[in-house]
């Protein structure tokens, strides 16, 4: 039984990987419109059961990500850019406070902190492309993993 749950998960990797590629930032609107078309079914349902003030706020909720979803998704990327930025910079004046080279590894130390500058001020100025990419490079490694676990 444990072999074919590994195959059946591995098999889901595969799809999901698969549609991260193809789909890139379309899946970001099919799991926003599917979550809201959701809380507004579920609000259907509490005022069947007569839950009016959880179905009318399920409802309310259903109806906002619906319109203004991307609105929402584009607000959390400008504060996740901004805050990536401050990070780095901030990770990047720590370092500069000690000396240079003071162990082997020191020169790896500012990989990090240059990446996510870089990517902040991505997610800044390049949101859709920065998304894509994100997206291709998820779901590239959900492809390996699924096909090296259905091998393995």
């Amino acid at each position: 039984m444990r072999r074919k749950d590994n195959a059946v998960m591995a098999i889901g990797m595969i799809v999901l990987g698969l549609l991260l590629i193809v789909l890139k930032g379309g899946v970001v609107d099919i799991a926003m419109t599917v979550f809201a078309v959701s809380m507004i079914v579920t609000a259907i349902l509490d005022f069947v059961n007569k839950r009016t003030n959880d179905g009318i706020i399920k409802a309310v909720l259903g109806v906002c990500i619906l319109v203004f979803g991307w609105m929402f998704v584009n607000l959390a990327l400008y504060i996740l850019g901004a805050v990536l930025i401050v990070m780095g910079l901030m990770l990047l004046v720590n370092l500069r406070r000690g000396s240079m080279f003071e162990d082997s590894n020191r020169a790896l130390n500012y990989i990090r902190p240059i990446v996510m500058v870089v990517a902040g001020a991505c997610l800044l100025f390049n949101q859709g492309g920065t998304i894509d990419w994100i997206f291709i490079v998820g779901g590239i490694m959900l492809l390996i993993e699924g096909l090296l676990e259905l091998v393995g």
